[in-house]
């Protein structure tokens, strides 16, 4: 399988806030001719001190609840339609398969307030790369885990 891989962790500030408290979604988004020009699925990854140190989830599912959409404006049709279907936007990774998969999300609203992850970045990146009709696999991991590990559950191994 062909997979272009984009991890989010280093842009968490290290700090008890979300990343996407302390980035403008602007600056969190790779540009749409960047993914348009990844040819294979997309692996979307982020550590989370919040997730146990050897952990790792498969993102089942997000909530944009932060009002930025990347697909505002002008729409390019040859990168992909302007209302992708987001009604399952994440593969799940063989090797998690039978496990639970979490729910992320972008933004909060304290008049509805959602317990999920914030990965503002990997919505983003997912509404983009559906937009352009692109597998998505997204994985929230704890901080012992590595990039050996995540090929690993990738490839349908276990990763412990």
């Amino acid at each position: 399988m062909k997979l272009d891989w984009i991890d989010f962790s280093t842009l968490d500030p290290g700090r008890d806030l979300p990343a996407s408290w302390t980035y403008t979604a602007a600056e969190t988004v790779v540009p749409a001719e960047a993914i348009a020009r990844k040819r294979g699925a997309l692996l979307l990854t982020m550590r989370r001190d919040a997730v146990p140190a050897e952990a790792v989830y498969w993102v089942r599912d997000h909530i944009n609840v932060s009002g930025y959409n990347p697909l505002r404006g002008h729409n390019e049709e040859d990168h992909g339609v302007r209302f992708p279907d987001m009604s399952h936007p994440y593969a799940c990774p063989p090797a998690l398969c039978g496990e639970e998969g979490i729910l992320i999300r972008a933004g909060q609203n304290p008049e509805h307030p959602v317990e999920a992850a914030e990965a503002a970045e990997i919505v983003y990146q997912t509404i983009l790369a559906k937009h352009q009709g692109k597998t998505v696999y997204a994985l929230i991991c704890g901080s012992k885990i590595n990039a050996h590990d995540i090929l690993k559950i990738i490839q349908g191994e276990d990763h412990a």
